[in-house]
Formats: structure tokens, sequence, C-alpha cells
């Protein structure tokens, strides 16, 4: 008998939830919100928020110039919704600036992280993200680095290495700041991040140099990945089940192939090979902080009618 176990941790995290309750609290079809971006990454909560009267505009990133008033011109009166990445402080602006209502379903932790990013900037240190460069929720944090010039004082840095920070610490325009305020994408992995900073710290042991280490991870986040690694050791494969374009998710498949397990990640049911499973004993399920539980249930009952495993 084929044994499928559930990660201990894992599915809707407290901002996701946050979220989308929001959502579903404020829009119906005759009272509509309309989102700026997609709420969240995953496509099936998407569709969902959709039949019950959210509706999805574009982004910062595919507006050119004034945000509100793009915005202002699709919506003309009504609602507008920040995303749970968050924007930026200019984006927040223009939106307000534009007289519609504004939902702010930024989820608190990435506000928490926003913050630091200010607060970094107007006590004089250049901003050190440890992150994606294209993620939203980055882009956002960066948004929050403007100093008194109107240019951000953040860098983003994707790769801890040293040898990645060696030439970002060498080619640094001007020469590298000797005060910097370190922060990371909250869905990054901890390990990752100490090793960001051990390295950060080891390049500039003979310098005058002051750091500000502030751990901005989501703890959420950290303990699905902890409870994926622990769950990846005691199966033969491993599914996690979220948006493409979720970092977290992604972060989960990659904790469980470091355990030397087999992992794939999928949206939905549809995408699961029969071959993954031929002579598994067990397998694992786990799912990124805004995959609904209902993803989660499909995905269980076509690999128990894949392998034919009991109720």
């Amino acid at each position: 008998m084929v044994e499928i176990l559930r990660a201990r941790d894992m599915g809707f995290c407290m901002g996701v939830r946050r979220a989308v309750q929001m959502m579903e609290a404020e829009a119906s079809p005759e009272r509509q919100v309309f989102s700026v971006g997609e709420i969240v990454h995953n496509p099936h909560v998407v569709r969902a928020l959709e039949t019950r009267g959210v509706v999805q505009l574009p982004g910062p990133d595919e507006v050119d110039g004034d945000i509100g008033k793009a915005t202002a011109e699709r919506v003309q009166r009504g609602r507008v919704a920040i995303t749970a990445h968050g924007v930026g402080e200019r984006v927040v602006r223009e939106l307000e600036a534009s007289g519609l209502e504004i939902i702010d379903t930024t989820c608190p932790i990435v506000t928490r992280a926003q913050r630091y990013g200010q607060k970094f900037v107007r006590e004089g240190y250049h901003v050190l993200i440890f992150g994606d460069p294209g993620h939203k929720e980055v882009r956002g944090i960066v948004g929050w680095t403007v100093d008194g010039s109107g240019r951000s004082a953040a860098t983003i840095v994707p790769d801890a290495s040293l040898e990645s920070l060696r030439r970002l610490v060498e080619e640094f325009p001007g020469g590298f700041p000797n005060k910097v305020g370190v922060m990371a994408q909250t869905t990054h992995k901890m390990e990752d991040f100490a090793r960001f900073v051990a390295n950060l710290m080891l390049l500039r042991r003979d310098y005058n140099f002051e750091i500000h280490v502030v751990n901005t991870l989501c703890h959420a986040t950290t303990g699905q990945q902890e409870a994926a690694a622990e769950l990846a050791r005691r199966v033969d494969v491993m599914i996690v089940v979220g948006g493409k374009k979720s970092a977290n998710t992604r972060h989960l498949r990659e904790v469980a192939e470091e355990q030397g397990t087999r992992a794939y990640h999928i949206e939905g049911p549809e995408e699961l090979e029969p071959a993954w499973f031929a002579g598994v004993e067990r397998i694992g399920l786990t799912a990124g902080a805004s995959t609904p539980d209902f993803s989660v249930d499909a995905v269980e009952a076509r690999i128990r009618e894949l392998v034919g495993a009991g109720a």
C-alpha cells in the first residue's frame, strides 16, 4: 500500500489568508474591487476571487507613468486593492492622489520589511536586500528606500556566495559604503540569508564597517520549509503544490531536493504524471503559502487515483 503523507506545516500563511479574507469581505459582483496586480501568486485563488467580484488590473510594473491616474481611468469610481506583496511608496501616494478608495492587503510582515528599509535610509545606511530582483515584494521594498535626492539607496543582491559578494564589493559605484543595513526577501531560506550575512562580514573584516542586520524572513515560510525538509527525508518523492510564480513554493521544492528526494512543483492535479510514482512506497505532499486547501485536496485525490491508495 502506497502512503501519502502531508507536511505538518503547509498551505495558506497568515498574510495570504488575511488578503483573501479582506477581498472576500469587500467584493461582490454588484460592488467590485479592482486589484492592482495579482492579489497572491496562485491562479486558483485569483480565479476564485474573480467570481466574487475582484477584477485584476495591470500592476505597477505594467503601467507607464502615474499608476494612480492609469488606475482611475480604468475604474472611474470605486475601490482598488494593493496586493499582499505590497508596493513602493510612490505607488501608494499616486493611488491616494487618484481619489479612489484604497484597500491595503499588504502582508504585515512585508510592511515591516518596508518600514525597516525606510528607517535604514533615514539613518544614513545603504540597504542591501538579499532577494530576487524580479520579485514584486522586493521591488516594493526598494520603493520605500528613496533618499533625499529622490534615488533609491538600496541594492538587491540575488546570490549569497562569497564570489558574488566579492564582485559586489569590488565593483560598487563610488566604493562600498561603510554603513550598511541588511535585510532579506521574506520568503527566502534562513540558511541562505545566514550565509549571505556571514560572507559579507568575512569580506569586510579588515575594514571599519558598520552593519545592521534585520531578520525580515517570514516565520510561517521558515516553518513550512523545515516541515518540508523533515517530510522529504521520510518519503520517496515530494509533490509541492502552488503557483509557478510563487517564490516560497519554489523554495519548498529546493528544500526537498536538498534532502536528496525527487520533488515536483505543480499548480494542479492535471500536471501529475503516473511515472513519478512508479515503485514508490511513500509520497510526500506540501504546499506554498498562497495555496488553498482545495488545491491540495484535489492533488491528493488525483494521486490516490494514480497509485490506487486507499482513502
